[in-house]
């Protein structure tokens, strides 16, 4: 924040100055890129001061009280990120002592492994062939039972005490249905008031789909008759796909779906089901290098680092 100065020599730049950059750059704060690292704000501020002199640029802005990323700052910022990302996964790789045999525990809802884990888990199991996964099926509850799992996957609010958590995705939810369904209807879906002539799939006792129907314009939700009803919104969601009716379902779980044309998105509104879905363990697990080789693995998935929870 400082006015650019001739550069040093860019092969030598500090290590600690590139992290307390990355971690303001990530929070836009100082104050909680010092909390993260253990540092004061001071500390913090002459580290970029530092940086900023041996490149020759300034990174942050001053904004009121705040602070903002120049132009250079933000380019700077995807690129350090991204590097030491890199450079911890690869210590993490080549340091792990996972015995051949470890087993790995995950505790999560049907949901979301027909929706994102069966999708994506094979490349975890690829990189790391001497861990061997666990899937225990749990109901829908929003409290995590760790008793005898090393991790959770968990739709909820966050606030689980005794656990670590991270956000992986905060979601949004809107009605989705199959080709087929519409291919079956004159003149398709065109209007929040046409879902009287399908199926509406629930997995909860409704309250979902009459908040959307209010919100999209139809407060009368008693005047939609036609319902089925799911213990689990991947079954809701399956349903769905297989043309018997609309689901509503984020992009977390669909959006494969909907990328190959299995499912579309008949209406653009979507509302917020106070939750997202969340990674959580104990404490004590994060010593684990299964543990936290998984969770670099699925926090890089959905653009989150162990930085921004686990590791602070």
């Amino acid at each position: 924040m400082s006015s650019a100065r001739p550069k040093t020599d860019l092969r030598h730049l500090p290590l600690a100055n590139l992290r307390a950059f990355e971690a303001a750059a990530r929070h836009m704060s100082f104050s909680r890129a010092a909390a993260e690292l253990h540092l004061s704000d001071s500390a913090i501020s002459h580290q970029i001061s530092r940086l900023e002199l041996a490149l020759g640029f300034d990174l942050f802005t001053k904004v009121g009280r705040g602070i903002q990323l120049t132009e250079a700052g933000r380019a700077f910022a995807a690129t350090v990120g991204a590097a030491l990302q890199d450079i911890y996964g690869t210590a993490l790789r080549l340091s792990e002592e996972v015995e051949v045999g470890g087993r790995l525990t995950l505790r999560c809802p049907p949901m979301f492994v027909s929706g994102w884990l069966s999708r994506n888990i094979a490349s975890f199991c690829e990189a790391h062939p001497q861990i061997e996964c666990h899937i225990q099926l749990t109901g829908n509850e929003t409290t995590p039972d760790l008793a005898e799992a090393d991790l959770g996957l968990v739709f909820g609010a966050g606030d689980w005490p005794d656990l670590r958590s991270v956000l992986l995705e905060d979601i949004t939810i809107g009605p989705v249905c199959s080709p087929v369904l519409l291919s079956r209807l004159d003149h398709g879906l065109r209007h929040p008031e046409d879902l009287r002539r399908v199926f509406l799939l629930h997995w909860d006792d409704g309250s979902e789909w009459r908040r959307w129907l209010t919100e999209a314009g139809q407060p009368d939700t008693a005047s939609f008759t036609r319902n089925l009803y799911c213990s689990d919104l991947g079954a809701a969601i399956d349903l769905a796909l297989h043309g018997v009716g609309c689901a509503l379902a984020s992009e977390t779980l669909t959006g494969l779906n909907q990328r190959e044309g299995s499912l579309i998105r008949p209406f653009p509104e979507t509302i917020n089901p106070n939750g997202g879905w969340y990674v959580v363990t104990k404490p004590a697990n994060l010593e684990l290098s299964r543990v936290r080789l998984f969770l670099h693995w699925i926090l890089g998935r959905f653009g989150r680092t162990l930085a921004e929870g686990f590791l602070r």
